[in-house]
């Protein structure tokens, strides 16, 4: 279970509510790091924003932002531009990121969803 601390590496922003973490494979590997890395800087920015104010406000109102994509599962999505970033809310009042896609069509990406659901559901084994 050590694997599921890796997270810890990888914060993103803490505010009054929350503190946001891009889910890490090992201590110094996050494939979701390593591709917001590679996202433009307007990608980034949007993200960044959107982080900050679910931290700081503990929700966004706005549907085509921030969403329940999962409700049996749990799972959130952030959405700066054409970008998802799927999330899931985890102890101790921490959000976790676990993975990205572009979205290229109006229908959610059932590959990407199920990976989300995997990850998540190895924080809570």
């Amino acid at each position: 279970m050590a694997m599921l601390t890796h997270y810890e590496n990888f914060l993103i922003y803490t505010g009054e509510y929350y503190s946001v973490y891009f889910h890490a494979e090992k201590k110094d590997c996050s494939s979701v790091y390593d591709y917001f890395e590679k996202c433009n800087k307007i990608i980034q920015t949007n993200l960044l924003f959107l982080v900050k104010r679910m931290a700081d406000f503990g929700r966004i109102y706005d549907e085509t932002k921030f969403r329940l994509e999962d409700k049996q599962n749990k799972i959130y999505c952030f959405k700066p531009k054409n970008k998802r970033f799927f999330c899931f809310f985890f102890a101790g009042k921490k959000i976790i990121i676990t993975s990205v896609y572009t979205k290229k069509k109006q229908k959610l990406d059932q590959g990407e969803l199920k990976k989300a659901i995997k990850i998540r559901k190895e924080y809570f084994a």
